[in-house]
C-alpha cells in the first residue's frame, strides 16, 4: 500500500490563519511499505516525519527563515530529501536500517540529501545500519555563510560489507563534521568528500575487523580553511587508507592515519596547498608484517611548514615487511621549513624548498635510509640523522647563510654523504659524521664543496673504506678530516683544497692504505697531516695555482 500526503501552506492560507510568516506545524507518522511523504511549507515552519517499514520516502521543501525539519526513518531502503531556502533553518535526519537480512542488493540503504540556501543553517544526518548492508549515503549542500553540517554514519551490524558515502559542499565560514564507522570482519569502503570555501572540515573514519580496508577522504578548500582527517583501520590485513587535501589562500591541513594489525597495508596521504601554508601528516603501522607508506606535500607561496611522521615498530617478518616509507615535500618560496621522521624500514625522503628562510630536519632510523634535500638559496640549514644501514644523504643549498649536518651513525653501513652549498655560499659550514663499520660494509665517502666567505667543514668517518673530499673556495676557510679505516677494503684517502684566504687544515687518518693531499693556494695557510699505519703518503702545497 502506498500513502501519499501533501501538505502545503500558501501565502494566502497563512494570511487567513495568522499574520504573514506565522508558524505552520506538520506532524506525519507512516507505517508500512512504499510510503511517500511530501511536505512543502512557506514561512517560519516546523515539520516532523516518522516512517517505519520498507522503501519509504520523505521529501520536504521549506521556504523562509527559522524553519525546522525532523525526519526519522526506521526502514530498509529509506530515502530522505530536504530543501530549505532561507536563514536559521535546521534539518535533522535519522535513518536506521535494523533489518536482520543482508540488503546488499537494494539501491538505497538508506540515502539522504540536504540542500540549504542562506545563512546560519544547520544540517544533522545520523545513519545506522544494525545488520549487513551495502550503502549508507549522505549528501549535504549549504550555500551562504556560517552553516553547519554534521554527518554520522555507523555500520556496525554483523556481516557489513561496505559502502559508506558522504558528500559535503559548503561556502563562507561553515563547519563540516563527518564521522564514519564500520565494524566486524570485512568492513570496507568508507568514502568522504568535502568541498569548502573559508570553512572547517573534520573527517573521522574508523574500520575494524580483519580485512577492514578502503578508507578514503578527499577535501578541497580555499580561503583560510582548516582540514583535519583522522583514519584508523584495525584488525589483521587491514589498511588501504587514502587521504587527499587540496587547499589555497591560507588553509591548514592535518592528516593522521593509523593501521593496527598484522600485515596491515598501504597508507597514502597527499596535500597540495597554495598560500599561507602548514601541513601535518602522521602515519602509523604498529604490527608485524605491516607495509607501505607514502606522503606527498606540495605548498607554493607564503609561510610554509610541513611535518611528516611515518613509523612502524612492529619488527615483523611476515614477508620481511615493516614499512616502505616514502615522503616528498616541495615548498616553493618564502618561509619554508620541513620536518620529516620515518622510522624503521625502507624510508626515502626528498625535500625541495626553493628559496627564502629554509630549514629541513630529517631523522630516518634503521634500514634503507636515503634523503635528498635541495633548498636553492637564502637562510638554509638542513640536519639529518639516519642511524645505520644503507644510508645516503645528499644536500645542496645554493647560498646564503648555509649550514648542513649529516650524521649517519649506528655503525653506519653503506654510508655516503655529499653537501654542495655554492652560489656563492656566504655563511657556509658543514659537519658530516658517519661512524661506520658495522658488519657487511661501511663503505664511507663524504664530499663537501662550499663556495665563498666564512667556509668551515669537518668530516669524521671511522671504520673501513673512508675517502673524504672538501673544496672550499676563498675566505675564512678551515677544514678538518678524521678517518679511521683499518683494513676491510683498505680505506682512507683525503683531499682538501681551499683556494685562498685564512686557511687551516688538519687531516688525521689512523689505519690502512692512507694518503692525503692538501692544497690551500695561499693566504693564511697552516696544515697538519697525521697518518698512522700502513700505506701512508701525503702531499701539501700552499701557494700558487689559479
Amino acid at each position: 500500500m502506498k500513502n501519499v500526503l501533501l501538505l502545503t501552506a500558501s501565502a494566502a492560507a497563512l494570511t487567513i490563519s495568522a499574520p504573514a510568516m506565522a508558524q505552520n506545524v506538520s506532524d506525519l507518522d507512516q507505517n508500512g511499505t512504499g510510503n511517500d511523504a511530501v511536505v512543502a511549507q512557506v514561512g517560519s515552519n516546523s515539520s516532523d516525519i516518522d516512517q517505519d517499514g520498507a522503501d519509504n520516502r520523505a521529501t520536504l521543501d521549506q521556504d523562509g527563515s527559522n524553519n525546522a525539519s525532523t525526519i526519522d526513518q526506521d526502514s530498509n531502503g529509506a530515502g530522505a530529501f530536504v530543501e530549505q531556502d532561507g536563514s536559521d533553518n535546521s534539518s535533522t535526519i535519522v535513518q536506521v536500517d535494523s533489518s536482520t537480512s543482508n540488503t546488499i542488493n537494494l539501491p538505497e540503504d538508506p540515502e539522504s540529501t540536504v540542500v540549504q540556501s542562506g545563512e546560519a543553517n544547520t544540517s544533522t544526518v545520523n545513519q545506522y545500519s544494525a545488520a549487513g548492508s551495502f550503502n549508507l549515503v549522505a549528501n549535504a549542500t549549504q550555500t551562504g555563510d556560517v552553516n553547519l553540517s554534521t554527518i554520522d554514519q555507523d555500520a556496525n551490524g554483523p556481516g557489513f560489507t561496505g559502502t559508506l558515502r558522504t558528500n559535503v559542499t559548503q561556502a563562507n565560514g561553515s563547519d563540516s563534521s563527518v564521522t564514519q564507522s564500520a565494524t566486524n570482519p570485512g568492513s570496507r569502503n568508507l568514502f568522504a568528500t568535502v568541498v569548502q570555501d573559508a570553512s572547517t572540515s573534520d573527517i573521522d573514519q574508523t574500520a575494524s575487523g580483519q580485512n577492514a580496508v578502503g578508507l578514503s577522504a578527499s577535501v578541497s578548500q580555499s580561503s583560510g580553511s582548516t582540514s583535519d582527517i583522522d583514519q584508523t583501520a584495525s584488525g589483521d590485513d587491514s589498511g588501504e587508507l587514502s587521504a587527499s587535501v587540496t587547499q589555497s589562500n591560507g588553509a591548514t591541513s592535518t592528516i593522521t592515519q593509523d593501521a593496527f594489525g598484522e600485515a596491515s597495508v598501504t597508507q597514502d596521504a597527499v596535500v597540495f596547498q597554495d598560500g599561507a601554508s602548514s601541513s601535518t601528516i602522521t602515519q602509523t603501522f604498529n604490527n608485524d608484517g605491516s607495509n607501505t607508506f607514502s606522503a606527498n606535500v606540495s605548498q607554493t607561496g607564503d609561510s610554509h611548514e610541513s611535518t611528516i611522521l611515518q613509523r612502524d615498530e612492529g619488527f615483523g617478518i611476515i614477508g620481511n615487511s615493516d614499512g616502505g616509507h616514502v615522503a616528498n615535500v616541495a615548498q616553493s618560496g618564502f618561509n619554508n621549513s620541513s620536518n620529516l621522521e620515518q622510522v624503521n624500514k625502507s624510508a626515502f625522503a626528498d625535500v625541495n624548498q626553493s628559496g627564502d628562510n629554509n630549514t629541513v630536519v630529517g631523522y630516518q632510523s634503521a634500514a634503507g635510509n636515503d634523503l635528498i634535500v635541495s633548498q636553492t638559496g637564502d637562510n638554509n640549514t638542513s640536519n639529518s640523522t639516519q642511524t645505520g644501514l644503507n644510508n645516503l644523504a645528499n644536500v645542496s643549498q645554493a647560498g646564503v647563510n648555509s649550514s648542513s649536518t649529516i650524521d649517519q651513525i649506528s655503525p653506519a653501513r653503506n654510508d655516503q654523504a655529499f653537501v654542495v652549498q655554492l652560489a656563492d655560499a656566504d655563511g657556509a659550514s658543514s659537519l658530516i659524521t658517519q661512524n661506520g663499520a658495522g658488519g657487511d660494509r661501511s663503505e664511507n665517502f663524504a664530499s663537501v664543496t662550499q663556495g665563498g666567505l666564512l667556509n668551515a667543514s669537518e668530516i669524521t668517518q671511522d671504520g673501513f673504506n673512508s675517502s673524504a673530499t672538501a673544496f672550499q673556495t676563498g675566505s675564512d676557510n678551515s677544514s678538518e678530516i678524521n678517518q679511521t679505516g683499518t683494513v676491510d677494503g683498505l680505506g682512507n684517502t683525503a683531499s682538501v683544497t681551499q683556494t685562498g684566504d685564512l686557511n687551516t687544515s688538519l687531516v688525521n687518518q689512523v689505519g690502512s692504505d692512507n694518503s692525503a693531499t692538501v692544497n690551500q693556494y695561499s693566504s693564511g695557510n697552516t696544515s697538519t697531516v697525521n697518518q698512522t699505519g700502513t700505506g701512508n703518503s701525503a702531499a701539501v702545497t700552499q701557494g700558487t695555482s689559479l
